[in-house]
């Protein structure tokens, strides 16, 4: 835990996630954790009102069963196959690695691949990660508790100091995922289009067409705690822009039956 949340705050606010029991698997090379995140449907999109133009219509959404990583990847885990570290907050292991590209990304993926042939590890879609924020797909504004006492935002940065902290500084969800909600704005794998939620399939969408804007998905220290909401579409990154309030974490394809 870092230092700088309380221990009386921490345990308040873990009280006040009911956490659901979790299967979780290990990558033996690096040591991330995946969250298995079982078959289901949601609404996704801003269900709540007062959100923006692009995270509309709200519509049904039907996932299979995909792990995803429990934490941001861990500057940790990024060095255990990667020759060079991109991190501007670089404060040790724990801490998530940031200023990755998504081409940066398509390279860690192969290396985890050559080394577990039997899986397929990917960048989350944006339906797979609005699902994994909503904790399974619960009616949930924020990725966990809410900012600020609960993720780190900008209104915790201004109090704290800029930057990331270690992963799991702040409680997880509801589905034992941590920081879906700030510290790193996260990388998703649909390209950006302001429709695509009028075009999206009923099953595993996952918006694709020409253009070079990306998403990012989740908020971070260097925004306030609007842009951390679940259903948040930030857009037009480039996927070979590095920023360093941006990483990332993986999704693990569920094997085939």
């Amino acid at each position: 835990m870092n230092k700088r949340l309380a221990p009386s705050l921490f345990l308040a606010l873990l009280a006040a996630v009911p956490l659901v029991h979790a299967e979780t698997w290990r990558e033996p090379a690096t040591g991330m954790e995946f969250v298995r995140v079982p078959a289901g449907c949601y609404t996704m999109g801003d269900t709540f009102g007062g959100g923006d133009h692009n995270e509309l219509p709200a519509h049904e959404v039907c996932l299979k069963e995909y792990w995803i990583g429990k934490y941001e990847v861990t500057q940790g885990e990024w060095s255990a196959l990667m020759p060079e570290n991109p991190s501007s907050w670089n404060g040790g292991a724990r801490q998530p690695v940031d200023g990755v590209t998504q081409r940066d990304v398509v390279k860690l993926t192969a290396l985890l691949m050559e080394r577990n042939p039997s899986r397929t590890f990917r960048l989350p879609t944006e339906a797979e990660w609005e699902f994994a924020c909503r904790a399974g797909g619960r009616q949930e504004k924020f990725g966990g508790a809410p900012p600020p006492a609960g993720a780190n935002t900008a209104e915790y940065a201004n109090q704290h100091g800029e930057g990331t902290l270690p992963v799991g500084s702040f409680p997880p969800n509801a589905l034992g995922i941590h920081d879906m909600s700030g510290n790193l704005w996260e990388w998703v794998s649909d390209v950006y289009a302001a429709d695509a939620y009028a075009r999206h399939p009923r099953d595993n969408p996952h918006y694709q067409a020409e253009g070079p804007a990306r998403l990012l998905r989740g908020g971070g220290w260097s925004h306030d705690a609007f842009f951390a909401r679940c259903s948040k579409r930030h857009m037009h990154c480039r996927p070979s822009a590095r920023f360093d309030f941006v990483g990332f974490r993986l999704v693990m394809e569920a094997p085939a039956d």
